[in-house]
């Protein structure tokens, strides 16, 4: 009985003590208030660099549109207000994309059959009826406000983490990148993001070019959306794995909290510290593509196929950091460099440790050793 009596207060205890302190509001919003709040910035970190980058195609945002236009019931929107006025978009990103977009004629109505006399037209070519049908339909919103607690930073961090996995189990999960970017928006995150577009990287991972897909507005084309490593943000994780293993003193744990623990490190760095950072990476990557030419971080498979490896990269990347002072000797001897890591690969046991070892921190460490001294000769 006092087993069960001392069970029962610890749970009650924890409770208090780890229950989150937060209350609810309701509210509902018209379209035009929806674009007005963008792009005064009330609504924060919406367009495609917030969660996951805009996943919903043009016909699923034609087919959300027509839904507004038909009347039919909007599931609601969670926003958490993140100081007084301004608002995160917790839930419901890909909703207001398609609305703010839209109200920008961004995009043509596509693939509609209810309404299909409307394919091929923006707002702007819409009759003036149905312009004004479109502005006085609501979607409705849930603004979750954080109380005072023991811990704030238990409640921002945690309650909001917690809130993005949950509102996410019903669709399309975040995965862990997508998931960081939502918690660690700032300076760094941005400079994440503007360094996936560099062209270098883009071609060494067959990405298309962000100069060629991305309007002025930062949105990407079905062309660009379409390759999966920039539709759910690998390419970011892939240049957040160089800042997080560049360093031997933060090769521990999992590399997923490995990358997490590199987020939070730099999340208040200003924006002059981000493009410094940003400097160490582009000259990085200049470096490994003058030295292994257009087929930097690829490995021949079973096939004799070129094939592109993370472990590679994180391997070639490391290297050369670590030997940045030699930056002349390695231009001089890459001929030899090249030479080096072709051995490597082609032995079985150090092909295994680079290439085909799972990513524990023991493993990440041998492999950089290996592609370091290579790299160092």
């Amino acid at each position: 009985m006092s087993k069960t009596k001392a069970n029962t207060q610890q749970i009650e205890a924890k409770f208090e003590e780890t229950a989150f302190r937060l209350s609810q509001e309701r509210s509902d919003f018209l379209l035009p208030q929806i674009a007005d709040f963008v792009q005064k910035a009330r609504w924060i970190n919406l367009r495609p660099e917030y969660q996951r980058r805009s996943v919903w195609d043009i016909p699923k945002r034609s087919l959300f549109i027509e839904s507004l236009l038909l009347n039919i019931p909007i599931p609601p929107i969670f926003l958490f207000e993140q100081s007084l006025g301004r608002y995160e978009v917790m839930d419901g990103q890909q909703r207001l994309n398609a609305v703010v977009d839209f109200y920008e004629n961004g995009f043509p109505l596509r693939g509609l059959e209810k309404w299909s006399e409307l394919n091929g037209k923006r707002f702007r070519d819409l009759p003036s009826l149905l312009q004004r049908g479109l502005d006085r339909r609501r979607i409705s919103a849930t603004v979750v406000l954080a109380e005072s607690s023991k811990d704030s930073t238990f409640v921002e961090n945690d309650l909001r983490k917690l809130v993005f996995e949950r509102l996410n189990q019903g669709g399309q999960t975040l995965n862990a990148q997508e998931l960081r970017n939502c918690l660690y928006s700032g300076c760094f995150n941005d400079q994440l993001v503007k360094l996936s577009g560099d062209l270098a990287f883009t071609e060494a991972w067959e990405i298309p070019s962000h100069a060629e897909h991305v309007d002025s507005k930062g949105i990407a084309d079905e062309v660009l959306q379409a390759n999966q490593m920039y539709k759910r943000m690998r390419d970011c994780e892939l240049v957040l794995r160089f800042f997080a293993l560049r360093e031997q003193h933060r090769i521990k744990g999992s590399v997923k909290s490995i990358l997490d623990n590199t987020m939070e490190e730099y999340r208040s760095i200003s924006e002059g510290e981000a493009d410094f950072l940003g400097s160490h990476f582009t000259e990085v990557l200049s470096l490994a593509r003058h030295i292994f030419g257009r087929r930097v971080f690829r490995f021949k498979n079973k096939k004799g196929r070129l094939e592109p490896s993370v472990p590679l990269y994180d391997g070639v990347m490391v290297g050369i950091w670590r030997n940045i002072l030699s930056v002349d000797a390695m231009l001089k001897n890459r001929e030899k460099i090249v030479g080096r890591v072709d051995k490597l690969l082609a032995n079985e046991k150090t092909f295994e440790i680079i290439i085909g070892r799972p990513n524990t921190s023991s493993a990440v460490r041998e492999r950089l050793q290996l592609l370091t001294e290579a790299v160092s000769g």
